[in-house]
């Protein structure tokens, strides 16, 4: 029996239209898999790169670390040995504190609330080491408290400020800290007297600077600030800008 013409022609175009179309979908799905794996390695990549990254801050950052530590246990001895047991003892809980906050798993942005909280205990050690000659001056803006800032930039300001100037200078000791959300920007500025009317050089950077620097350009989409410079009375002054974005109420 013969086939219809019409229908001999479907036919004839299925079966060869058929094998096109096998074959470019599988090699769309193939194009599609290159794809997958691509974006799955560049990913891959990120991630590394990232912690990475975090790994070699928190290396900068511990080097500070031993110097602070090594001065806090002989201010403990010597209140211990004034009978200052009080004293002593206040001072242990904000170290304790301190401790336990530093080795914490923290998630790259935090809170400034918290952030200040670790910063805090840091420089009731520190306000025990110097007694009256340390005078600490801190400005803070409630409107901003739940500006999310990447973990420990305070406190590696506040510890480059004293390793770097006020552990080597003699007679009063000044640190000021001034905090404030302005608009959609958060300023942080940590001044201190150490250089007093010295040039600044790439020491007094310290070694968490640079770091953080790169940390702030990361982790936020517009443009971000971190300077070293003198403020109008000649102290030193680390200043940083950022978008501001609100973190959890608690």
């Amino acid at each position: 029996m013969m086939i219809a013409e019409p229908l001999f022609h479907l036919i004839l175009i299925f079966s060869v239209l058929l094998p096109l179309v096998s074959l470019t979908v599988l090699a769309l799905l193939g194009v599609a898999e290159k794809e997958v794996d691509y974006w799955q390695l560049e990913h891959a990549r990120l991630r590394l790169e990232k912690e990475l990254q975090e790994s070699k801050y928190m290396q900068l950052h511990q080097q500070i670390r031993p110097h602070f530590f090594f001065n806090a246990l002989n201010a403990f001895l010597s209140l211990a040995r004034l009978g200052k047991n009080e004293e002593m003892i206040r001072g242990m809980e904000h170290f304790a504190l301190f401790l336990r906050d530093s080795y914490e798993t923290k998630q790259p942005l935090i809170p400034f609330k918290q952030e200040w909280a670790h910063t805090n205990n840091y420089l009731a050690v520190q306000q025990l080491r110097f007694g009256s000659r340390l005078s600490v001056s801190v400005q803070m803006d409630p409107d901003g408290e739940r500006a999310l800032i990447p973990s420990y930039t305070l406190q590696t300001l506040v510890e480059n400020a004293f390793k770097h100037g006020l552990e080597k200078k003699a007679g009063e000791k000044c640190l000021a800290i001034d905090f404030r959300r302005q608009g959609n920007w958060v300023y942080l500025r940590v001044c201190d007297n150490g250089n007093e009317g010295k040039e600044l050089s790439i020491a007094n950077g310290g070694v968490g600077l640079d770091n953080l620097r790169k940390r702030f350009a990361r982790l936020f989409d517009l443009p971000t600030q971190l300077v070293l410079q003198k403020d109008e009375r000649g102290w030193t002054e680390a200043l940083v800008v950022w978008p501001y974005v609100p973190g959890d109420e608690g």
